[in-house]
């Protein structure tokens, strides 16, 4: 985990709190009460809030932005172009259910004989400023180069993902601002512009592209995940969006197509197949509602692949377990500086509806992450 700065980064502060939400019978009078809190304990010495919920699902933009492009399009437009080192056919990526059931803990041992054509989970969330698209990889075996039995660095199942940053403007497509990467206990950002500062997290590097598509390196054996370039050794094949989910033709292999599949409908509508034998293990609590941190697995360790919303990286004494994939507006800010707008406001977050978080709540989570770390606050 990187060290935190001394003092605690700032968070760019929500231009705009929709009128509505003060007007919501009794929640006025809290919001009102709330606020007069917030600010006797700013000026009392900005004291860390503790996130009590999150924002909710607009009715008026399911499925995309009103100009233009849908969730959908976006999600292919911005698929990023996978260079995955490999040493044998445990490097493919593939889907969780590649063995054709949802328990987590037989994959290890199914890894030979299972499906391994190539899959891509994807989530798309939107705030009234930028789009948040997040891709997740899936192998069933995180292993090394020597025997797993002399290493101690293997594990059944393996999970790790990129968050793309782009803002609204006047093209379908916006503009891509950043990117994220996970690289097992890391998040790494990188910018694809000037706008784009270091906050909690350091800038890594510049992204780089092919035509719209992010380019990444996901290491050999252990698949951590970067944006700048590296020599992944013995071989490397090379991954790409497309209408098939192909399977590598050889370990070397440069133009293979991957499929993408929506979190929401595969990953998330199991969340609830928690224990030994299921899908996924290690429940916590995420604002009142139990969420399985790690996919099930026991070879060589238990339950050490994270599901996306399970991941507790960078999270510094601000976020909460969860938020990079949950509340990434939230999450963003805090790992980045934005120069411009950056609401987070959200105009479609299926799983925090899911959730029942939001509304009133949402406005008042917010408001406590901005006074306390608004410019010129005492800390």
């Amino acid at each position: 985990m990187n060290q935190s700065p001394n003092s605690e980064p700032q968070i760019p502060s929500q231009p705009n709190i929709d009128p509505k939400a003060s007007s919501i019978g009794p929640l006025k009078a809290i919001i009102a009460l709330s606020l007069a809190i917030l600010v006797t304990l700013a000026f009392s010495g900005c004291t860390s809030s503790t996130p009590t919920a999150a924002p909710s699902l607009s009715s008026s933009l399911i499925g995309g932005d009103e100009r233009g492009a849908s969730h959908e399009d976006l999600a292919r437009y911005y698929a990023p172009v996978i260079n995955q080192g490999v040493a044998s056919n445990q490097d493919f990526i593939t889907a969780v259910d590649f063995d054709g059931d949802w328990i987590g803990n037989n994959n290890w041992e199914n890894q030979p004989t299972g499906d391994l054509s190539a899959y891509v989970y994807y989530s798309v969330v939107e705030t009234e400023t930028h789009w948040f698209l997040f891709y997740a990889l899936f192998h069933p075996r995180d292993y090394t180069r020597d025997p797993c039995e002399q290493s101690d660095g293997c594990h059944e199942n393996d999970m790790e993902s990129i968050q793309v940053v782009v803002a609204k403007n006047d093209m379908p497509f916006g503009r891509l601002q950043a990117v994220e990467t996970l690289a097992h206990s890391h998040i790494y950002l990188y910018t694809a512009d000037r706008s784009v500062s270091g906050n909690f997290l350091k800038v890594k590097g510049s992204v780089r592209l092919e035509e719209s598509h992010p380019v990444v390196y996901v290491e050999t054996y252990g698949h951590g995940i970067y944006a700048q370039r590296k020599i992944l050794v013995p071989y490397r094949v090379v991954y790409r969006v497309g209408e098939r989910a192909e399977v590598p033709e050889s370990l070397q292999d440069k133009d293979i197509s991957y499929q993408l599949v929506s979190i929401y409908d595969t990953l998330w509508v199991r969340r609830d197949e928690i224990g030994e034998g299921r899908a996924f293990d290690q429940p916590f609590d995420y604002q009142g509602h139990v969420l399985p941190a790690a996919i099930d697995g026991d070879d060589y360790g238990e339950d050490k692949a994270n599901t996306p919303w399970g991941y507790n990286q960078e999270t510094g004494d601000t976020l909460s377990r969860g938020d990079w994939f949950l509340d990434p507006a939230r999450a963003l800010a805090f790992h980045a500086r934005f120069d411009g707008d950056f609401s987070l406001k959200y105009v479609y977050n299926p799983y925090l509806a899911d959730l029942g978080l939001g509304d009133g709540a949402t406005i008042l989570r917010h408001l406590a992450l901005e006074v306390k770390c608004a410019p010129g606050m005492p800390r």
